[in-house]
């Protein structure tokens, strides 16, 4: 039998086969045998996460320990297999087991205490490390000890040890028991590389299960991963596509309001198809299914700027919309998806600020003097809707081989295509051509054969980028704790699931691309707002280049 308890970090743990064990806030396990069922004992008392943990344990014990022969039955208030449960455990019934148990913020601190690593060397054991414990740490040619309760003591015998290592195992395992404060009556389990329990798994806090009947070594199967096949793909999103290209919808066309912040306020926008890399703006975006408060954020706009377009999403959600909307902040060249098809694929990003707005694109003197624009035209995908044009600095260091350039002189035009560019970003570009150059006509230019009145209008031939690769980076899971003293700190579930989403919580899903606020049904308004702000700090204090 397997108590799951914890508050934040819920883990497994074997206990005696008594109703003296048990107790109305934890759930259990019971293990009735081979062939047997898998009962699932869930009081009213248990918390949410304990009970999507010992359901998720106890799938794993039906398929590997039983090898899927028998059946997970939950047992609870509203079941009729009460009186089975506490026949295979032998003894009691649900009026001898006790109301409470230990303090499961006290156990969690306990359990992190107990639960380490160790590695066997020269005979004894040595600390490798405590929680959180991770699978690679795990060598094949040793052996290890792990420590995660006072019932248990895993011995972890790697396949590529050593015949003298594998046979002092247990006895320098006996030994370290006596050396501790273990009660005499903790077992020294036994465990083989590759037939790990489903327990003994739950203290890592990843564990993949590698494939034995696979014939080819894992340096070659890793290259023919069928991800791996969309590795060009991915990296035109990740240049490309902003740090949020899964989130789509709807189709864009729905009814967008754009207001500009001036002087602290917002100012509603004429042209809805231009925004300027030196103001911040708020778009309230409506379609069928809700409203969407995005707040964009120009490079050079003020950090004042900034942090009233922010208020300004928050006022208009509270006040207008009921709390409703969904509130994405939006930096400059890292637009989604849907943000860009908002604007129809005709998206504009002007240099300047209010100071150089205009209404018509014929109107330039203000923001240009010498009638040069250099603009990066981006798309993220074969639909000319996801597509965007920049105005860059005017100057070669501004080419990317990756993109397609559109480069414009009181005398000349020319589309400039990099070499690892797409056909349709520059099909995009003869579209934005005539929107940003009207009655004109230019030049098609191919990198590396440019002529030299382009390289002059640039200011001259200079080195430029190579093209720009990002790395993708695993997703992560945050419980938003709200604490006794008032603060608000971030909790980090590993080995996340869906089941993890707790309805009376709040929640935060870095997905390596994008960061979700996941706002549980039940959970206090103050959790939400705190939230929110942790969010942004933590893309804030992002050292690589997400933003």
């Amino acid at each position: 039998m397997f108590i799951v308890k914890g508050k934040r970090n819920v883990r497994v743990q074997e206990v005696a086969v008594s109703v003296e064990s048990m107790n109305r806030s934890d759930c259990f396990i019971l293990d009735c045998g081979k062939g047997k069922s898998i009962l699932v004992f869930m009081p009213p008392g248990a918390r949410k996460m304990e009970k999507f943990k010992a359901i998720q344990v106890a799938n794993e014990i039906r398929d590997e320990d039983h090898a899927g022969d028998s059946e997970v039955e939950v047992v609870d208030e509203y079941s009729d297999n009460m009186d089975k449960f506490f026949a295979e455990l032998g003894s009691g019934s649900w009026d001898e087991v006790p109301e409470v148990s230990e303090d499961d913020e006290q156990s969690d601190l306990q359990h992190k205490q107990e639960t380490k690593l160790y590695v066997l060397r020269d005979g004894s054991f040595e600390e490798v490390s405590g929680q959180p414990l991770k699978q690679e740490m795990l060598d094949n040619t040793d052996v290890f000890l792990l420590t995660g309760g006072r019932s248990q003591v895993y011995l972890w015998i790697g396949q590529a040890a050593s015949k003298e290592e594998k046979v002092t195992a247990m006895s320098a395992g006996e030994a370290f028991l006596r050396g501790g404060s273990f009660p005499k009556n903790v077992q020294l389990v036994r465990v083989l590389e590759g037939l790990e329990t489903a327990v003994f798994k739950q203290f890592f806090s990843v564990w993949n299960e590698l494939d034995e009947d696979s014939q080819y070594p894992e340096s070659r199967v890793a290259q023919w991963k069928i991800d791996d096949l969309h590795t060009e793909n991915r990296r035109r999103v990740e240049r490309a596509g902003g740090t949020a290209p899964g989130f789509l919808p709807d189709d864009g066309t729905g009814e967008k309001t754009i207001w500009r912040v001036e002087d602290m306020e917002l100012q509603p926008v004429d042209n809805q198809d231009f925004l300027f890399g030196g103001d911040s703006y708020v778009i309230l975006y409506k379609y069928d299914s809700g409203s969407i408060l995005y707040y964009w954020q120009g490079s050079k706009s003020t950090t004042d700027e900034r942090a009233a377009s922010a208020l300004h999403t928050v006022r208009i959600d509270n006040e207008e919309l009921d709390g409703q909307a969904v509130q994405i902040r939006v930096v400059q060249g890292q637009e989604p998806r849907h943000f860009l098809r908002m604007f129809g694929g005709q998206l504009v990003i002007f240099s300047g600020g209010k100071a150089s707005g205009f209404n018509n694109v014929n109107d330039r003197d203000e923001y240009d003097e010498d009638g040069v624009r250099l603009y990066r035209i981006r798309c993220l995908s074969k639909d000319s809707r996801d597509s965007r044009a920049e105005q860059v600095e005017e100057k070669s260091t501004s080419l990317s081989s990756d993109d397609v350039f559109l480069l414009e002189s009181k005398d000349n035009c020319w589309i400039w295509r990099g070499k690892e560019s797409s056909e349709q970003e520059f099909n995009v570009a003869e579209k934005f051509f005539s929107t940003l150059c009207p009655g004109r006509e230019f030049t098609e230019l191919s990198e590396g054969s440019e002529e030299d009145g382009f390289w002059e209008i640039l200011g001259g031939q200079e080195d430029y980028g190579p093209p720009e690769y990002r790395p993708v980076f695993p997703p992560r899971l945050f419980h938003v704790q709200k604490m006794i003293s008032g603060r608000t700190r971030l909790i980090e579930l590993f080995d996340f699931k869906k089941d993890d989403l707790v309805e009376d919580d709040v929640m935060i899903l870095d997905t390596g691309r994008e960061v979700f606020v996941w706002v549980g049904e039940k959970s206090d308004s103050n959790e939400k707002e705190a939230a929110m702000k942790m969010a942004e700090e933590y893309l804030d204090t992002d050292p690589s280049f997400r933003n």
